[in-house]
């Protein structure tokens, strides 16, 4: 994944993002400036008790001084518990808002962006990451900001102080910053390895949990556990490489800002003695020393922050930037008449470089059935995911009611049309509610005989809560029969205009599925259906049936037109029912 040219400009996105938060941010740093000034007055009342305290043994003054202090600090826990909240408000609605949009990005995409990127490595971003640009815009506004604030005040006050002083602690800057620069150069790379091998990691995790009864059944838990191992060893040799990195650099600069103090008490004692300065100053600049030294000592941990919150935004706006292949015309064409006309006009498809249909055209009438068959990748899935425009075609034209699928709204456009897909999904909620997706609001009559209709009925009103019964994840607790059947009810439940079965029945026995064919019949004549199945009893009663072989069309026909022409059909056929007595009586059904 190159990311190197969205690095330009990535601070500025940021801060863009921070934009609808200005007026809560002002009020966060009005605070923060605050604070710091009340923490300034501190090395003054020190020189104050030094100078003139403790030689006059004014204690009148001492107990003014001392109620002083206490003011201060309870008007300093005051300001640092809002501005706490402040920031964290802000950073969280910043993050609630990117969330949102990168979800809804993500919802946009076409098959082709989930072909080429992993669940985890999706995940990954919309976790790790996330919280790392929060974490981010957390220290941007309170550590550095404040920090800058304390380094200034401190330059301000004590070099009002004393010049020379300030400038005797000020002469390590130089070597403090080309050391950060140094640092910067080596960590960012290593945080970027450690998101990356971070969503292989999560990938890995997500796959081997979704199908662990795959793992189970073929006896490879010790192989996953080994795989698992060796991708989390590379986790954590690239956080060890970061925290060398980090602990070679962070204890050097702890050390030369630490040398602020011994110069400073140095010069200081000797414009003391030279009568420059009095001993309550030099007491006082010890106090601002630390404000002005420590960001100087924190800007290697600064880098750390700014490093990680760069390379997690970095990720984040690389799925923002990406667009969708697939996406509404600017001028959508509305068909005149919704019907489910479909129409094929030398269509070519390709998934990259690998061409999976090539000029194919063929004409669906409203009310027909069209059956699509041929071997393993002949390209039959293909065929029916550009009737919904999942993804776009090299060249020639799919129209859906005279109108090409490229010129109408994409929502329109797969309202229209019933999907039973060959993985039977299901949501983890009530089985209603999985019935009435593409149709909320659905009345519970019209969800019952969606699914009476795919012969669901029975076993849904069997199951503990009936109706209301959640199934588990992706559908957990029910067989891959009752997931096809509540697929299908899900698909009926929309009353699309053309209906979509691929291969929707190859989990369920011969009788089931008779009965669902059964049931389908009053339904498939008022629409447009295209069936993908492998057995031939699912396809002998279709209008036309199109056989595919390596992305062409071999045979159009009907089941007896096709018998006739003894081609891949015919042998499609034998195969099924070599084993049968009678093939006659088959051959005549």
């Amino acid at each position: 994944m190159a990311l190197r040219p969205l690095r330009q400009g990535m601070l500025h996105r940021v801060l863009e993002r921070l934009r609808p938060f200005r007026s809560k941010i002002t009020l966060g740093f009005v605070i923060i400036i605050s604070n710091q000034l009340l923490r300034m007055i501190l090395p003054l009342i020190t020189r104050e008790v030094v100078n003139n305290v403790i030689p006059n043994r004014d204690f009148h003054l001492m107990l003014c001084l001392g109620g002083m202090l206490l003011a201060i600090s309870g008007i300093r826990a005051v300001l640092l518990y809002n501005r706490g909240m402040i920031f964290e408000r802000v950073s969280q609605g910043m993050i609630y808002k990117l969330r949102t949009e990168l979800y809804s990005r993500l919802q946009a995409q076409s098959y082709t962006f989930y072909d080429k990127h992993r669940i985890g490595e999706i995940m990954s971003r919309m976790t790790g990451d996330m919280e790392g640009l929060r974490g981010f815009i957390m220290n941007l506004c309170l550590t550095i900001f404040e920090q800058s604030m304390s380094f200034l005040g401190a330059l301000v006050f004590m070099g009002a102080m004393s010049w020379p002083l300030t400038l005797t602690v000020l002469a390590i800057c130089p070597a403090l910053a080309f050391i950060a620069w140094l640092f910067n150069k080596k960590i960012r790379p290593a945080h970027a390895a450690v998101r990356e091998q971070n969503a292989v990691l999560n990938t890995r995790t997500q796959e081997n949990i979704a199908g662990v009864r795959v793992v189970k059944a073929f006896a490879r838990e010790p192989y996953e556990s080994e795989q698992f191992k060796t991708d989390n060893q590379k986790v954590l040799q690239l956080n060890l490489k970061a925290t060398r990195i980090w602990s070679n650099f962070n204890p050097t600069m702890d050390f030369i800002g630490s040398l602020a103090i011994p110069f400073m008490l140095l010069v200081g004692s000797r414009l003391v003695s030279n009568g420059t300065i009095d001993l309550g100053t030099l007491i006082a600049a010890t106090g601002y020393v630390y404000m002005l030294v420590n960001p100087m000592r924190m800007l290697a941990n600064f880098v750390n922050i700014f490093a990680q919150g760069i390379t997690s935004a970095e990720k984040l706006f690389y799925y923002l930037d990406l667009g969708s292949i697939v996406r509404d015309p600017a001028s959508p064409v509305a068909p005149a008449v919704s019907e489910g006309r479909v129409s094929f006009e030398n269509v070519t498809l390709a998934y990259g470089d690998n061409v999976v249909l090539n000029d194919l055209s063929f004409e669906a009438e409203p009310g027909q059935t069209v059956a699509i068959m041929g071997a393993t990748g002949s390209g039959k899935t293909s065929v029916i995911n550009l009737l919904g425009r999942f993804y776009d075609i090299r060249s020639g034209s799919v129209k859906v009611d005279g109108v090409d699928v490229r010129r109408q709204k994409l929502a329109d456009l797969r309202r229209n049309i019933g999907y039973v897909m060959q993985e039977s999904f299901l949501f983890s909620e009530s089985i209603a509610e999985n019935i009435a997706f593409g149709n909320p609001g659905l009345p519970r009559e019209k969800i019952e005989q969606s699914a009476q209709i795919a012969q669901a009925s029975d076993f849904i009103t069997h199951m503990p809560q009936a109706w209301e019964t959640v199934v588990g994840e992706r559908g957990l607790g029910l067989s891959g029969g009752q997931k096809q059947r509540v697929s299908i009810a899900r698909a009926l439940a929309c009353d699309p205009k053309i209906l979509i079965l691929d291969d929707s029945t190859s989990a369920v026995d011969m009788e089931t599925e008779a009965l669902i064919q059964e049931g389908l019949k009053r339904v498939m004549g008022k629409r447009t259906t295209f069936v993908i199945a492998h057995r031939i009893s699912s396809v002998i009663h279709a209008d036309q049936i199109l056989v595919l072989d390596q992305g062409k069309l071999a045979e159009r026909g009907s089941h007896a037109e096709l018998m006739e022409q003894k081609g891949l059909y015919y042998q499609m056929f034998m195969d099924q029912y070599r084993d049968f007595a009678d093939l006659g009586d088959v051959k005549g059904a």
